[in-house]
């Protein structure tokens, strides 16, 4: 059987993030360039997530929105699908280990609609200058991005994982940014 494209990218960036030998200092400098940006100081209600897997880790990110309202991801069955609800989390929530191992808000916490979020911060596993994402293959993601008709979409990654550009299906949502901890790129629509 032969893989993919995508599937041969998402080994090529898991094998390139399992590299980098000095992630805690490359996601601090990531996080700081995060929290001086303009999108970030502005927005009020934003979404951000919990790493796993070598993913950036954001928590001082996290710390920072909590002026504002801070949303995680939390992965639900929807009539057997796999899709996101973002759950606010706030000073005194503890998150626990939801669907595929992640850290999410309990449930019972509020919720926000997809469409009222103003900046949505992104994992993925490789990304392109232009805001090209792959991801875990499972689809989650990019559906709920879809649904975040307002908001600036974020890509946040390790600069290794910043390839050449590739080819995306229909239903991938681009990033309108992709931050690493060497600078900011501007996605094209």
């Amino acid at each position: 059987m032969k893989l993919s494209e995508k599937e041969l990218l998402r080994r090529r960036g898991r094998s390139l993030r399992k590299a980098i030998e000095n992630r805690g200092v490359l996601s601090g400098a990531i996080c700081e360039r995060i929290i001086n940006w303009d999108m970030f100081v502005s927005s009020r209600r934003m979404m951000s997530y919990c790493f796993v897997d070598g993913e950036v880790d954001l928590t001082a990110v996290n710390n920072a929105a909590s002026a504002g309202e801070l949303y995680l991801p939390a992965v639900v069955l929807n009539e057997g699908v796999s899709s996101i609800e973002a759950r606010r989390f706030a000073e005194g929530i503890v998150c626990v280990k939801g669907k595929y191992g992640i850290s999410e808000p309990p449930m019972g916490v509020s919720v926000i609609r997809p469409a009222d979020i103003e900046l949505v911060l992104v994992p993925g596993i490789m990304f392109s200058p232009s805001g090209s994402r792959i991801g875990f293959g499972c689809g989650y993601y990019d559906r709920f991005l879809s649904l975040c008709v307002s908001a600036v979409k974020a890509g946040v990654c390790f600069e290794a994982q910043v390839g050449g550009e590739f080819e995306t299906d229909e239903n991938d949502v681009r990033m309108d940014f992709v931050i690493t901890e060497k600078r900011i790129y501007k996605g094209e629509k």
